[in-house]
């Protein structure tokens, strides 16, 4: 205290003793230690969020026929809400047996029959579309190694095969509609055709068949007879690598005619008319929401103009409209319903069912995706007070309305200082409604307290959505109070409203 004093004198400035400075540098201590933890918090979050926001990077319309330019963003945010619900699971045949890493899948429009390749058992399995398991077609029909299969309008089966012990060769047998064997034909005509191993295979309003194969350089033309036509290989690049021909992993086509094919490796599709003229490209390669990282699978849902990517090493699906703007997508690692373990493909119904084979949790589940209102939707048109009123409802807050409005206290507002996954019930299983950026306010309705550490709050954001989010996250506050000091806005840390 001494020294203090006459440095002090000496200098003319005041000094601090010894255990103000001690205090300071411990908070400092403190604070850098929160910092870190808090870096290393951040990316838990997605253990219990889904986002759904459009990457603007992958929104765009067709450049032109013969431009291979990316799609490009308009520049506008946007978001699709979509309600997800598994609401039926597959696990086993109608003798009960299991499923085992099934891989692809199909649904035939015309019998309303869905077709599952159950890999780990080498076989293929028939339910109808109400989930009733029908039959299995193995080798006592021929089939010793399938990989997936096409039904064309009359009831044909053509189902690719891998080599076998039996037969080393790759082929597409072709079963009657009665389930008999007709043939088998075997890949001939083109460069590395003995080694040809197919992933998938399409059926083009001419009849002819186009296959994508594994590691293989485009898709494989047969004509009807099933020799060879042609390769049709689209042009690519990574980055700014070179410009070279894309492999191509799953292959679809709609009813115009249309044909999509599906690169894992460059994380993109490439959509051609009936006359295989090129008339754009969509995706974006990369580990994040909204990219492609291992695609693998893909289907065309006509009804809703929507194409739907699964992709194997996320984990999700992403969703596209037809004219490849990324709008959302759904899935995560897991083992409950509505989580995906290595997906290997998808599918969508008559009824507009999605069906996802989720290869490692050895099952297929059917979801429901249910549309609701985008957040650019809602901002032009104002909820009315009984949707609002609903959706309350539903999620049963508990909170008291005063007599008279007058009597009514003002209504707090909070701030997230993070972003946080808004869902419609106080559990990391439920469905997400919409993401809500950091910076967003919003009232609070009700709290659920999970643990001591954990809560999760009703809120009403100021644009009327409700709906859960988790507010206090192992003793981590994810929001602030918004007040008002002389004329001001300003966020600050309140105490927790007591619910």
């Amino acid at each position: 205290m001494t020294e203090s004093l006459n440095i002090s004198m000496l200098t003319g400035k005041q000094v601090p003793n010894l255990s103000a400075c001690l205090c300071i540098a411990r908070r400092q201590v403190i604070l850098t230690i929160f910092a870190f933890l808090f870096i290393l918090w951040m990316p838990s979050q997605y253990l219990f969020a889904q986002q759904e926001k459009v990457d603007n990077s992958d929104k765009s319309i067709p450049a032109g026929p013969t431009d291979r330019a990316d799609l490009r963003s308009d520049g506008a945010e946007e978001f699709v809400t979509k309600k997800i619900t598994c609401f039926y699971i597959i696990r086993e045949d109608y003798d009960g047996l299991s499923l085992s890493y099934p891989s692809k899948l199909f649904f035939d429009f015309v019998k309303k029959e869905i077709y599952i390749t159950d890999s780990g058992h080498n076989r293929i399995l028939m339910y109808t579309y109400d989930f009733y398991p029908l039959l299995s077609i193995d080798k006592s029909y021929g089939i010793e190694s399938p990989v997936g299969l096409v039904v064309d309008p009359e009831g044909y089966l053509f189902v690719i095969q891998s080599s076998g012990s039996k037969q080393k060769r790759a082929r597409i047998s072709v079963l009657s509609p009665s389930l008999r064997w007709k043939k088998d034909i075997f890949f001939d005509g083109f460069k590395n055709s003995g080694s040809f191993s197919p992933k998938s295979i399409a059926i083009s309003k001419t009849g002819q068949f186009y296959v994508a194969g594994s590691t293989f350089y485009g898709v494989v033309v047969l004509n009807k007879d099933g020799t060879f036509s042609h390769l049709l290989s689209p042009l690519d690049s990574l980055g700014k690598s070179k410009e070279q021909k894309a492999t191509i992993c799953d292959v679809e086509i709609d009813s115009s005619g249309r044909i999509y094919l599906l690169s894992e490796d460059m994380g993109r599709i490439y959509v051609y008319d009936d006359t295989e003229t090129f008339l754009f490209k969509f995706g974006r390669k990369g580990g994040g929401s909204g990219k492609l990282s291992r695609p693998r699978g893909m289907t065309l849902d006509e009804r809703s103009k929507m194409i739907y990517v699964i992709d194997y090493m996320r984990h999700t699906a992403n969703v596209y409209s037809e004219d490849g703007r990324f709008l959302f997508d759904f899935g995560g690692k897991g083992w409950g319903k509505g989580w995906f373990h290595y997906p290997g493909d998808i599918a969508v119904d008559n009824f507009g069912n999605v069906l996802v084979a989720d290869t490692f949790n050895n099952r297929v589940q059917v979801l429901k995706l249910k549309a609701s209102q985008s957040v650019t939707e809602t901002e032009k048109v104002k909820p009315k007070a009984g949707i609002v009123k609903e959706s309350v409802e539903e999620t049963k807050p508990k909170f008291h309305v005063g007599e008279e409005p007058a009597k009514q206290k003002a209504v707090k507002h909070f701030v997230l200082i993070a972003n946080m996954n808004l869902r419609e019930k106080s559990t990391t299983n439920s469905s997400i409604l919409r993401l809500m950026k950091k910076g967003e306010e919003f009232e609070i309705l009700n709290q659920n307290k999970h643990d001591e550490l954990t809560s999760w709050y009703l809120v009403k954001t100021r644009l009327g959505l409700t709906g859960w989010l988790c507010g206090i996250y192992r003793g981590k506050v994810m929001f602030e109070e918004k007040v008002t000091v002389h004329g001001k806005t300003d966020s600050t840390t309140r105490p927790l409203p007591n619910m």
